[in-house]
């Protein structure tokens, strides 16, 4: 159901996607859709923001699901949630006062005085929207945990249409980018909030944050291993939403319009992992508590295969077509060089195995390796970026990935995956399901 519901979802969103994309670059220019577009991939890294505990959320309510206990899911909604209140209200005295100080002409490498305002008040508009979402986007983490993942889907196909009917009111009122991002990321928002009501006050209410369920011990562990997550998101966002900023600083705004284009368009050859592994993460950490070793041993082998094979029969379409395409879908200036083409390919299918190795490692909850090693390939990344964008232009961003994980995570990685998967025992799997299942009755009657 969560397959089939993603389908229908993200179908939405690249509709959406195919329309909203030539009509915001021809209603903003190359500079300003490269303004927005960077705003929105900088709010993407300060995602990593909640310190990991999206991500543990998840793994912790598989394991209360696996346990059949309301009440230990209860306790791990709550202890998230107040954590996220608590964090939003943190970055935002932080971010009050740097919003007034920080100089956005040249962060953008822009000289026009009102591209400067509106570039200033959309990302304080963009930043208010980012942290009202911070504790209300764990909604999405809990329904993955209990692999009811087709209504996050829904609620996400909803709001994507309500963004396209948002962004379409804008460009025709002539809105600016100010009302451009407040339609859009405000849509996005509102659907998730009107989930949000519908999940604590009818679907499962015993899930209520409620204050009194807050227990101490429970959010220090889940801060421990949120760290850890925390420290991965680090590394995959200086990875994957640096490129962005390092080509409109040193390039100018205008040639992060092709990079992103090409990005987003490639990026639709891992479409079948979008669609599997939100619903296979939570079913891999259920199925190693409950002790079930040979299903997540086959589901992993035939979920690579697939997802392999279609990353590379869509580069191979994409390389044969691509150019043509973005000429006349988003606009000759789109138009990426050869080269660009097929690197971003090549990092297609690099990204796509490693997602699905690291997909079974968080679910297992072994990631202590992966993240060291991510972390010292993010910095090797970033070095190379900057290097090379200078170089041999935008081409070099994503050069710079490509070697960076090559030289230091792939090998490590792949090993990794290969030895928790053949040392992952259905008796040490039930023996740790047991222990979990002796703790619970202390843990509930604290509760009470």
């Amino acid at each position: 159901m969560a397959t089939v519901s993603s389908i229908v979802s993200r179908g939405i969103s690249i509709a959406v996607s195919a329309i909203s994309i030539p009509l915001t670059v021809r209603y903003l220019g190359a500079e300003m859709y490269g303004v927005w577009v960077t705003i929105g991939t900088t709010l993407a890294m300060l995602a990593v923001m909640d310190i990991g505990i999206g991500n543990t959320l998840t793994n912790s309510i598989s394991e209360a699901y696996a346990l059949g206990s309301k009440q230990l899911a209860g306790l791990y909604t709550a202890s998230a949630f107040w954590m996220m209140f608590a964090l939003a209200l943190f970055l935002g005295g932080i971010g009050y006062p740097l919003w007034h100080v920080l100089s956005f002409g040249s962060i953008f490498n822009i000289h026009d005085p009102f591209a400067i305002r509106q570039s200033r008040d959309a990302v304080g508009v963009a930043y208010v929207l980012f942290l009202l979402g911070l504790p209300v986007n764990l909604i999405n983490r809990i329904l993955g945990g209990y692999q009811q993942l087709q209504i996050a889907n829904y609620f996400s196909a909803a709001g994507a249409v309500l963004s396209l009917l948002a962004i379409v009111a804008t460009t025709y009122f002539r809105g600016g980018l100010v009302v451009l991002v407040l339609a859009y990321s405000g849509s996005l928002l509102f659907s998730s909030m009107i989930c949000m009501f519908w999940l604590f006050f009818s679907h499962m209410p015993w899930l209520l944050p409620n204050l009194s369920k807050v227990h101490i011990a429970t959010a220090k562990q889940m801060l421990s291993f949120g760290g850890m997550m925390f420290l991965l998101q680090i590394s995959g966002l200086i990875v994957f939403n640096s490129d962005n900023l390092v080509i409109a600083h040193f390039m100018g705004p205008s040639q992060v319009t092709p990079y992103n284009v090409t990005w987003r368009l490639v990026g639709y050859a891992a479409i079948l992992q979008t669609l599997l592994m939100p619903a296979l993460w939570p079913a891999y950490s259920e199925a190693i508590v409950r002790g079930d070793a040979t299903w997540v041993r086959s589901t992993y082998r035939q979920t690579m295969w697939a997802t392999m094979l279609f990353a590379s029969a869509f580069c191979l379409v994409f390389l044969l077509f691509g150019k043509s395409f973005i000429r006349i879908w988003a606009s000759p200036e789109a138009v990426p060089s050869e080269g660009l083409l097929i690197a971003m390919c090549v990092w297609t299918l690099i990204s796509t195995m490693m997602n699905n190795e690291a997909t079974v490692l968080v679910a297992a909850n072994e990631i202590r390796l992966q993240t060291w090693l991510s972390l010292v390939a993010a910095a090797v990344n970033l070095f190379l970026s900057i290097l090379l964008v200078q170089r041999i232009g935008a081409i070099g961003v994503i050069l710079g990935t490509i070697v960076s994980y090559v030289l230091v995570l792939i090998g490590p990685q792949t090993w990794k995956t290969i030895d928790v998967l053949r040392n992952l025992k259905s008796d040490e799997s039930r023996q740790h399901a047991s222990k979990n299942q002796e703790l619970l009755p202390a843990l509930e009657s604290k509760l009470e």
